[in-house]
């Protein structure tokens, strides 16, 4: 895909990413008893916030006519989407149970993959009205939600110890297990981080090493691996060493790791 095509492809993502994130913090406030909550089948809460999101995504996103793969949308079977060359790959709300506590760590993810992976990531962070986002064609920068083309680069600032390895909540294994290879636990400062968010701060300079022994939904962390490999970091299997595998039969990405070390 030629540059010009991936850079229209990136405004659309950051038009509905701000969609999106609108939808949120318009509800924010909102009385959970309102929001129609109710749990799916693997446990994970879905309210009425994360369908008006994944919609207003959708009605941007659609107009490209490339076939979307979202958390809250209807999941074609496997047959008919492994054939797809393109899809993209959404979250409406990262983080639900985060929205619903009004914490923050609740965010929008949106990814275009090919089947090498993410050729562009974007994630929204409502409440900070910063947008992250990076593909093939661009490097890296932050935008602001409400003036999208106010646009700064990241630069990151070099790693040095005592180095930030950040993780999810509900991660059951202990740091040594979780570091780089050739490199000491008295190194590593660990620290749990709701969400895609982690991604972020991977590529900003604020962590150094993300992993995560648990699986992700690939929704979950295709947008930042988008973000982080339009500056050379690839999200990999923590087994295989190999780079996530995206719209496969499951939708399943686990044991990731990414790191900047």
């Amino acid at each position: 895909m030629d540059n010009k095509r991936l850079n229209t492809l990136l405004d659309g993502a950051l038009a509905a990413a701000a969609a999106a994130a609108e939808v949120l913090l318009h509800h924010l406030n909102d009385r959970n008893e309102s929001l129609v909550i109710r749990a799916k089948r693997d446990g994970s809460l879905v309210s009425a916030v994360d369908i008006e999101s994944h919609h207003a995504i959708r009605e941007i996103l659609d107009g490209f006519g490339i076939p979307v793969i979202s958390e809250e949308g209807e999941l074609p079977p496997f047959a008919e989407r492994s054939g797809w060359p393109l899809f993209w790959l959404v979250d409406p709300l990262d983080g639900t149970q985060s929205y619903l506590d009004h914490r923050e760590g609740f965010a929008v993810n949106i990814a275009l993959c090919d089947a090498s992976g993410p050729l562009l990531g974007v994630v929204a962070d409502p409440l900070t009205n910063r947008v992250f986002a990076g593909a093939s064609s661009t490097p890296p920068f932050i935008a602001l939600l409400d003036d999208l083309n106010h646009r700064s680069p990241i630069v990151s600032k070099p790693p040095e110890p005592p180095y930030r390895l950040v993780t999810s909540w509900n991660e059951e294994l202990e740091l040594k297990a979780l570091i780089p290879g050739g490199f000491a636990a008295r190194d590593f400062c660990m620290e749990a981080v709701s969400g895609a968010l982690k991604f972020c701060l991977l590529a900003t300079g604020e962590a150094d090493v993300h992993a995560r022994s648990a699986s992700y939904m690939e929704w979950d962390c295709a947008a930042g691996d988008g973000i982080l490999r339009s500056m050379g970091i690839i999200v990999r299997d923590r087994t295989t060493d190999e780079p996530l595998e995206y719209n496969t039969m499951r939708l399943r990405a686990g044991n990731l790791y990414a790191s900047r070390l």
